[in-house]
């Protein structure tokens, strides 16, 4: 019956014939940085790796299941760096699936002996895809003998398979302790329809994303030993209607890292409470994080959970300390 439920929603959403949407959000934004800027392509200054699984409203069955694999590496001669980003949101079970293949560039430049300037460009090729046969509408459910017969509201969904082409940018300007930057995706706001020939109020709003934070070295009792690392963050999203604010830290701590972060609308109303937990070392970091729902939907969503690994193929140079990577590292020193 839950996921009979889920596919009744989709097919609500459906009912206008066009899709309208929010972008895929992950609540560790910061293991895949290039998915939340294109400006990061190439950041650490080595080769970087990062795969993301995100299992959202756990109790319904698979409804939101998301995968990401994205790679970036820093390139000499062109002054910047290159990425590669693939995406699938699987929705409803599968019945609906969204994927995302982007490629970024970013060039490099240094403003003066503490701060790096980056500047992104990305391409996206996107397809939907939605498998009407599992669809469940009023006209084709019998009510006591369930699923039959062919329903007439497959007459308007005469494009299941749906592909566009999208542009985004982004800035970032960061230094070995504090960085900010802001981007801007789907420049060009793509038509987005199951019905062909359908293009009036479909297109794919513009998400502009402003994000701040910093990594900052703690200093106990006037030692000069590092005790341990805090990095709070900021983010915010705006998409059409949608609106999102993600702000908390995490502290890290001999390779071992915790944290809490609270997600909520651009008013009061609070989504989720997010807690994390992982491992750091010096080429590679896992981490596990818990969406703790506190809307409305509250328990019965089952809460999301998240996994994430990053690594590197080369380790970073002294004092690489870049924005999104959370190198290990116990030393002495002055703030």
């Amino acid at each position: 019956m839950g996921k009979l439920a889920v596919y009744i929603f989709l097919v609500f959403i459906l009912g206008i014939n066009c899709v309208n949407g929010q972008d895929v959000s992950f609540s560790q934004f910061y293991s895949n940085p290039l998915y939340l800027n294109p400006a990061f392509a190439g950041s650490v200054g080595v080769p970087r790796f990062a795969l993301q699984y995100r299992n959202q409203w756990q109790s319904f069955s698979n409804a939101f299941n998301s995968y990401s694999a994205a790679a970036d590496f820093p390139v000499e001669r062109l002054s910047g760096g290159l990425g590669i980003n693939v995406i699938n949101d699987a929705q409803a079970n599968g019945a609906l699936n969204s994927y995302m293949v982007s490629a970024a560039y970013a060039v490099h430049l240094r403003v003066n002996e503490k701060f790096r300037f980056h500047g992104g460009l990305q391409v996206a090729y996107n397809q939907n895809s939605l498998k009407v046969n599992d669809l469940i509408f009023a006209d084709n459910l019998d009510i006591n003998f369930g699923n039959h017969g062919v329903s007439g509201e497959l007459n308007y969904l005469t494009d299941p398979n749906f592909s566009y082409v999208d542009f985004s940018t982004g800035v970032l300007v960061f230094s070995e302790k504090v960085f900010f930057g802001v981007a801007a995706h789907h420049l060009n706001e793509p038509n987005q329809s199951f019905v062909s020939g359908q293009n009036s109020d479909t297109k794919l709003n513009r998400k502009y994303t402003a994000h701040l934070g910093a990594r900052l070295p703690v200093y106990l009792y006037g030692h000069n030993r590092k005790k341990f690392d805090i990095s709070p963050q900021l983010i915010l999203q705006s998409q059409g209607e949608f609106q999102q604010i993600n702000y908390g830290m995490f502290a890290t701590k001999r390779g071992l890292a915790a944290g809490a972060w609270f997600r909520q609308n651009f008013g009061i109303r609070y989504d989720a409470v997010i807690f994390l937990v992982g491992f750091v070392r010096k080429r590679w970091q896992f981490t596990y994080s818990y969406d703790m729902t506190v809307s409305g939907l509250g328990g019965d969503s089952g809460g999301t959970s998240e996994v994430s690994l990053v690594f590197l193929l080369r380790e970073m140079k002294k004092g690489g300390n870049l924005p999104f990577f959370d190198k290990y590292e116990e030393e002495f020193g002055e703030m």
